[in-house]
């Protein structure tokens, strides 16, 4: 079996030849959240600025576990170049301009960690174990919603510090990524297949009036399901949804995408979270999605979100 290097090789001189001369194609490794590292591929055509990146590091574990072979891998990273290919150039100059840009700067949160290489070339504040980053939402309707992760650089340009971009991705965030707490009943009824529980509909009923009872979890995301985690920051949020419960607030960092809100327990039970919370962070995640190995507190008498 060929090694990773010589398989990305022959996979960018394959897609160069069906692509043809008036295409470029790259290998680049691109540095993703804790410290991860992809390989990708970009084809790019003479006349955009702009191409997706499709990672060739699923593709090589398929092809090394004998469930690809390397004519399959190069035919579907056509097909995903093919579906996803813009053939415009995109306008970057209003990114040079921080009057416009700023309205659009948004957080996410990082696990500090785990991204110490990443966080020398950007701009953070930290916050418990976690460190807020900031974001810039690009919305145009030949490439949909993407982001872009700001830099030293960039802030540097525009005249900016971490302070600034804090205060206005505050203000931006709750905005642009409007909030959305479901309760974990809502959530788990949206991934059964209502077709496969037509012929049991009491029994389906009975079952998640149980779990409700019994689970008082609630899902706490953005509506974009994407980097909902940093609506822990969102002004004034878990303390309402704290009041509203009437009481402390465990806060579970399911992921980097989101957050799990319960009534604060006794000591046996967040033990017992915390054991949940490693295990799925080792077993159930990738490496990229996770946020923390830690659960944390909402405090209602110091109105303040802790490590517990």
């Amino acid at each position: 079996m060929m090694e990773f290097t010589s398989f990305k090789t022959l996979v960018k001189e394959e897609i160069e030849r069906r692509a043809g001369k008036t295409y470029s194609v790259r290998l680049n490794d691109v540095m993703k959240n804790n410290g991860v590292v992809l390989s990708g591929l970009t084809v790019m055509q003479d006349d955009s600025n702009i191409s997706p990146t499709i990672y060739l590091n699923n593709y090589y574990e398929a092809y090394e576990n004998g469930q690809a072979t390397l004519a399959m891998v190069i035919n579907d990273v056509m097909d995903v170049y093919n579906k996803n290919k813009v053939n415009r150039k995109l306008d970057m100059r209003y990114f040079l301009n921080y009057e416009s840009v700023k309205g659009r700067i948004v957080l996410k949160l990082v696990n500090t960690q785990k991204n110490e290489t990443l966080l020398k070339d950007i701009p953070h504040m930290e916050f418990l174990d976690l460190s807020i980053v900031f974001q810039f939402l690009v919305s145009d309707e030949n490439i949909g919603a993407a982001s872009i992760l700001i830099h030293n650089a960039h802030a540097k340009l525009w005249g900016v510090d971490y302070k600034e971009l804090y205060t206005r991705a505050l203000k931006n965030t709750p905005r642009l990524l409007q909030y959305e707490i479901k309760s974990m009943k809502d959530v788990i009824g949206e991934m059964i297949n209502a077709e496969q529980n037509k012929n049991h509909e009491s029994d389906y009923h009975e079952y998640m009036g149980e779990l409700d009872r019994c689970i008082p979890m609630y899902v706490l995301s953005n509506q974009n399901r994407t980097d909902g985690a940093a609506c822990m920051l969102y002004p004034n949020l878990i303390g309402d949804f704290a009041k509203a419960m009437g009481s402390d607030l465990y806060i579970i960092p399911s992921s980097i995408h989101e957050l799990l809100l319960l009534p604060a327990g006794d000591d046996d039970e967040s033990r017992y979270i915390r054991d949940i919370i490693r295990e799925i962070n080792e077993t159930q995640l990738l490496e990229e999605e996770i946020l923390s190995d830690s659960l944390y507190i909402y405090d209602s008498t110091s109105k303040e979100i802790k490590i517990f």
